[in-house]
């Protein structure tokens, strides 16, 4: 299991993803298909 290394991107614009990889991949595609049908 790999996951992105935030620690730059947190230092640097005060910015870290609050969505779990998992819960944001399932809304994703709950939203796409919902949207392209």
């Amino acid at each position: 299991e790999t996951r992105a290394d935030v620690t730059d991107l947190r230092r640097d614009v005060g910015f870290a993803p609050a969505t779990p990889l998992d819960e944001g991949i399932r809304r994703f595609v709950a939203w796409y298909k919902e949207y392209h049908g």
